[in-house]
């Protein structure tokens, strides 16, 4: 960890709030980042009057939405023919594909919003909202409002535990894997539900 944190306070010192840009652009494509950290850090700096707080917070809501918009318009054009061909054992058949397409049209929202907040995810959820062609204007607004609120609560962070931000790093990546095990299987058992739910109205209705 104290490795990590000396490589990212480097980046920040060599061109200063611009690493937190491409670092958070780079992460959207699924690329593993410090995101976390850069951002953390930011906040500590921000504490000792090196960096402007709205500026990083701008900066860092910009890095992510440009990188989502491009992860978006790459699974977007021509995104379910290599879905079909590569991960066909995920979907196993257009109509399964679709299923998910229209899942994704009535919740997708809230899917963008969330998954901009959660570590991990935000790294990948760009590209389902792309092959899914989940209108741009939405995903845009979702992307802002959800980087937004990831950006303030790092930065916020930093700034708080000042001087303690390597403890708060190390604990934090403590709980991270338990918080995304936990809603993956939130999301899991309520999609069974979901499902469960509808297969009993069908069978009323026929």
């Amino acid at each position: 960890m104290l490795t990590i944190v000396q490589t990212v306070s480097n980046w920040l010192n060599a061109v200063g709030v611009l690493a937190v840009f491409l670092v958070l652009f780079v992460e959207c494509f699924g690329i593993p980042t410090p995101d976390e950290i850069i951002l953390v850090f930011s906040g500590y700096l921000v504490s000792r009057h090196q960096f402007s707080y709205p500026l990083v917070i701008l900066v860092a809501v910009a890095g992510s939405t440009f990188g989502a918009s491009g992860a978006y318009f790459l699974a977007r054009f021509g995104g379910r023919r290599l879905m079909l061909k590569y991960f066909r054992f995920i979907f196993r058949s257009p109509d399964r594909l679709t299923y998910w397409e229209n899942y994704f049209a009535r919740r997708g929202d809230i899917v963008v919003l969330i998954g901009r907040i959660l570590s991990g995810v935000r790294a990948v959820i760009s590209y389902p909202a792309g092959l899914f062609e989940m209108p741009y204007w939405r995903f845009l607004l979702y992307t802002i409002i959800g980087s937004l609120i990831w950006a303030l609560l790092a930065v916020t962070l930093g700034y708080l535990v000042g001087p303690h931000v390597v403890q708060a790093l190390t604990a934090s990546k403590r709980y991270e894997i338990p918080i995304l095990a936990a809603t993956i299987a939130v999301v899991a058992a309520w999609y069974l539900w979901d499902r469960q739910r509808k297969k009993r109205r069908l069978g009323k209705s026929s």
